[in-house]
């Protein structure tokens, strides 16, 4: 009796979810808003098949190009941007399917994001003719940054990793909490948006110190993911089984510097060693009291270490 009892809560629960979910307000924002919002002096739009895509540039100098992290956009370097451009050329990119930026239909039923991504940035390089750069990766972006380093020997001169994805990328789904948008009931939850207390829940466990977590941090985080076509596909990036051939990092020649967040609960601190020891040219410095990303944590402690390390 009680399990019945039981189970017939449990559906009507589910059955309450279900209507909520699917009666609530719709979220999504159209791509015309957000790039009258968000679109800076310095942004720029470039068409990729038949895909629109967002850079911004700033400063002169040596190129440096930054990747951000899943979910994420060039937005999360605009304080470290503001403290490098004075003597480097900073070029931030979002993704295709993040912030700004358009993810090609012709690729909509392909997972293999990593070769999608791979293409984009040879395109990317080529229109913006850049022969030769320093390239900063955050989280996911640090995984991707490996992956142009490794392709791209002769242009990558130097590399800069802020806890960086690229092992055992099932684990880290895990201590990510990104293995969350596998499950079918979110996907349905999702179908209208993602409510602004799931993005600030979110992104707050990424701090040390969610109290640096500034409100229009947040505000933007969740408009860019409820921004036309990114929530899907950014689902359909979390529910990837394609990664980083993680043998691959030890082919890495160009200097590189790793910065670790000691606090980091997203991508554990023990990665940092095991990209010390693969990486024969690297150097590793640790923060204290710091999460997952230092360059909006620590941005003046990483200005300084990456302007350091480039004038080596």
């Amino acid at each position: 009796m009680f399990k019945k009892i039981g189970v017939t809560v449990v559906l009507l629960i589910f059955t309450i979810f279900l209507y909520v979910s699917c009666l609530r307000k719709d979220l999504t924002l159209t791509k015309a808003y957000i790039k009258e919002k968000y679109s800076s002096p310095n942004s720029h739009f470039i068409k990729w098949k038949g895909s629109e895509i967002h850079y911004t540039e700033s400063g002169s100098g040596f190129p440096i190009v930054m990747i951000h992290g899943f979910g994420g956009g060039g937005y999360d370097f605009e304080t470290l941007d503001s403290l490098l451009n004075h003597k480097y050329k900073i070029i931030r990119i979002d993704l295709p399917g993040f912030g700004l930026s358009d993810f090609p239909e012709e690729y909509k039923n392909d997972d293999d994001f990593l070769k999608i991504y791979e293409t984009f940035y040879t395109f990317l390089l080529d229109t913006l003719r850049i022969d030769s750069f320093y390239v900063v990766g955050n989280s996911l972006g640090g995984s991707m940054a490996c992956d142009l380093t490794i392709h791209h020997p002769d242009k990558v001169k130097k590399l800069i990793l802020l806890n960086s994805a690229g092992y055992d990328m099932k684990e880290t789904l895990k201590t990510a909490h990104t293995e969350i948008f596998r499950l079918g009931i979110v996907k349905i939850l999702l179908k209208r948006g993602m409510p602004y207390f799931m993005t600030k829940r979110g992104i707050d466990q990424l701090f040390y110190n969610p109290a640096n977590l500034s409100e229009k941090k947040s505000t933007i985080q969740n408009d860019m993911w409820n921004r036309e076509g990114n929530l899907s596909q950014i689902l359909a990036m979390a529910n990837s089984d394609k990664y980083l051939d993680q043998r691959l990092i030890k082919t890495i020649s160009c200097p590189t510097l790793i910065i670790w967040g000691r606090n980091d609960q997203t991508i554990l601190p023990k990665n940092a060693e095991r990209f010390h020891k693969d990486i024969k040219n690297s150097t590793l410095i640790m923060y204290d009291s710091c999460g997952h990303v230092p360059m909006i944590e620590k941005p003046i402690q990483v200005q300084h270490d990456i302007m350091e390390f480039l004038s080596r």
